[in-house]
């Protein structure tokens, strides 16, 4: 009876290094064109609109936008239904001009509309050149109708923290938003730009 393990004989001494799987971007965040938005093994998560499939089944995005996730009926073989959940990227040009909403315009009562009448109704604001408001917080702003800075800085602190509580982002202040958003409103680029630097 031998009392020398032979070379090359055990079975459970290798390892393997970690492979990272599962979910890299989650819902709503923004995503530039080639990012890997899931890595799993076998085909858990199905590509939609703007993403495709790697050989190791990885999914990446298209195109840049926000990540969104639904869910879809896939028919097996056997006529069985069964659910799974799709990735898709909702494009950055179609964030403002497609999808977002777009205030009525006011009637006009007289022959004239003065300069400010018009901006209200027609020009979106560039949100994000306020601080900590980014391209995704931006598109979810757009959605609840504040397009401009004199929409922001008249919105209400709670309703904006209960609208990033929703979407996992409790963690900003909307407070230095409306601060921000007066200045921008009244074109004080250089107070604002001050402003900035002190909250940074």
């Amino acid at each position: 009876m031998a009392h020398k393990k032979a070379a090359w004989s055990a079975k459970n001494l290798r390892d393997s290094n970690p492979k990272y799987r599962w979910l890299k971007l989650a819902w709503w965040q923004f995503a530039t064109a080639w990012n890997i938005i899931v890595r799993q093994k076998g085909d858990v998560y199905k590509c939609g609109l703007n993403t495709y499939k790697g050989k190791d089944y990885t999914i990446h995005a298209a195109v840049d936008g926000v990540v969104t996730f639904r869910k879809k009926k896939y028919v097996r073989f056997d006529w069985r239904k069964y659910l799974r959940t799709v990735v898709e990227i909702t494009p950055a040009q179609e964030q403002v001009s497609v999808q977002a909403p777009v205030k009525k315009q006011k009637p006009v009562t007289s022959a004239t509309t003065t300069d400010n009448e018009k901006k209200e109704t027609t020009q979106h604001d560039d949100l994000t050149r306020i601080a900590w408001i980014d391209q995704t917080i931006a598109w979810l702003l757009v959605q609840q109708w504040v397009v401009t800075y004199a929409d922001l800085s008249t919105s209400k602190v709670w309703d904006l923290r209960a609208l990033l509580k929703d979407n996992w982002l409790e963690a900003l202040d909307p407070a230095l938003w409306k601060k921000q958003a007066t200045l921008a409103k009244n074109w004080k680029w250089d107070e604002l730009a001050e402003l900035q630097k002190e909250i940074a």
